[in-house]
């Protein structure tokens, strides 16, 4: 949504956002922020992409799927006309602008629901720590993590930056950073009860988090999502999982420059 807005500023285009619930992601998004642009859910988004002058596909194991093209780089030729873009990646190419992608993240408003689940954890904290291992072969039956999502070379890829960021590389690095001093307690999130159950066990009260018996792609579970989400920037420094757009976003919401050190990579 970001990229795509950047595009719609430099391009003098609008931006009207498609979003419908499916298995990846069930709720709406306005149950997660208070957005007041264009917000199209029903099949008026079928018209407008037959109708528009081009389409882009970012969606790697669809048919007629073009990752990563430059998006409207001959913008003269289609001036004044519609763009159609499927994607669950940042967009690419010349009117793309960091700056306005960030001003543009920066200025949403989580919704009121989230706001409260957001208020039930104590920060700021000294550490934050995202936790992403679930993908792998005990979880593909779930239809979010199943390899089909991914061509086969980016599947790889996925698994194995997953197996570096299992929950005891995390822990060796926590306890290290309180060793050293530089941290006394830390905020988590996670993708499975049981990477929770063995904080708890190892770091008692050292340890917050958002509390909850979910564990899916419900509305509910998205709103706890975004709330960590929050919460991940809400902390001096940071513990990531490489190869997740989660930890990603929550590095590019927190305050420039902030310390972040990434699974696989720096530990």
């Amino acid at each position: 949504m970001a990229s795509a807005a950047s595009i719609a500023q430099n391009t003098g285009r609008e931006l009207a956002v498609i979003w419908r619930q499916d298995e990846h992601c069930q709720c709406r998004l306005r149950d997660l922020i208070d957005y007041d642009g264009v917000l199209i859910e029903d099949d008026n988004a079928d018209l407008m992409r037959r109708y528009a002058a081009v389409e882009y596909n970012y969606m790697e194991v669809e048919p007629n799927s073009c990752f990563a093209a430059p998006i409207l780089e001959d913008a003269e030729r289609y001036e004044g006309q519609d763009i159609y873009v499927r994607s669950a990646y940042s967009l690419q190419g010349p009117h793309v602008d960091f700056n306005d992608e960030q001003s543009f993240l920066r200025q949403l408003e989580v919704a009121s629901p989230v706001q409260d689940l957001i208020a039930q954890v104590r920060h700021p904290n000294q550490l934050a720590a995202h936790i992403r291992a679930m993908s792998a072969v005990d979880f593909e039956h779930l239809p979010y993590e199943a390899a089909a999502n991914w061509p086969t070379e980016r599947h790889t890829e996925l698994m194995e930056w997953r197996r570096k960021s299992q929950p005891a590389r995390f822990m060796d690095r926590i306890d290290q950073i309180f060793e050293q001093g530089d941290a006394q307690t830390f905020f988590v999130a996670a993708d499975h009860p049981d990477t929770y159950a063995s904080l708890h066990t190892r770091y008692g009260d050292r340890m917050v988090c958002l509390k909850r018996d979910l564990f899916d792609r419900s509305p509910r579970q998205l709103q706890y999502a975004l709330a960590d989400l929050i919460l991940l920037t809400a902390a001096d420094r940071f513990l990531a999982s490489t190869y997740s757009s989660f930890s990603d976003i929550a590095q590019r919401l927190a305050p420039w420059g902030r310390p972040i050190e990434k699974s696989g990579i720096d530990f």
